[in-house]
């Protein structure tokens, strides 16, 4: 059996405590994880224990994390599991928090998908957001229900005259490339350059 010694607060992470065991620091808690076992000076801890703390510190510190990302931008379950995993969270952890993520709906793919189409689909055609939500993640049934409400020959009608404002003499084949990137069909690409006397063969 190992005691804790002392107890106090971090410096720079005021919502967060220094646990010392036997007279030397052992490791830092948050104030949940403090209160969830009943961490206190005097307090007797098994390896078994301590083994628990570091799950649980693991799972509430990779949530938090987790949450202060998503607050900040909307985002895919496989793009907040590839953040957490960049800052070395185990598999367990990152599990724990998209658990408890999509619980509180700060991770939705539905949501994510419906954003991200609605903030890009009036300059990107069908084939990148496909690729775009693909890569991160979406799956094909959520997918062909965020892009269900764009009308896509509207939205590279919107993009010829874009680049028509902004590029004068525009070459032709440059425009139509610049669509092709954008990833709108070949077939609406045809339709907005004869409604804008682009007419190609």
């Amino acid at each position: 059996m190992r005691e804790i010694t002392e107890i106090s607060s971090q410096k720079k992470k005021g919502d967060r405590l220094n646990i010392f065991i036997d007279g030397s620091f052992a490791f830092g808690v948050e104030y949940a994880t403090a209160v969830k076992f009943g961490l206190k000076v005097g307090k007797l801890l098994t390896d078994d224990d301590i083994g628990a703390i570091s799950k649980e510190e693991g799972e509430v510190s990779a949530f938090n994390r987790g949450l202060k990302y998503s607050v900040k931008r909307t985002v895919s379950e496989k793009q907040m599991r590839d953040y957490l995993a960049r800052h070395d969270y185990s598999s367990e952890a990152i599990n724990a928090a998209i658990i408890k993520l999509k619980s509180y709906g700060y991770v939705d793919d539905a949501k994510f998908a419906q954003a991200y189409v609605a903030s890009y689909s009036k300059e990107r055609g069908a084939k990148r957001l496909t690729f775009e939500l693909k890569k991160a993640g979406v799956s094909d049934d959520t997918l062909e229900t965020a892009l269900s409400a764009v009308d896509e020959g509207e939205s590279c009608d919107r993009c010829v005259q874009k680049y028509l404002r902004t590029h004068k003499n525009a070459d032709r084949q440059k425009l139509i490339n610049y669509l092709l990137y954008r990833g709108f069909d070949w077939d609406d690409i045809r339709e907005a350059l004869k409604e804008m006397d682009y007419e190609i063969d």
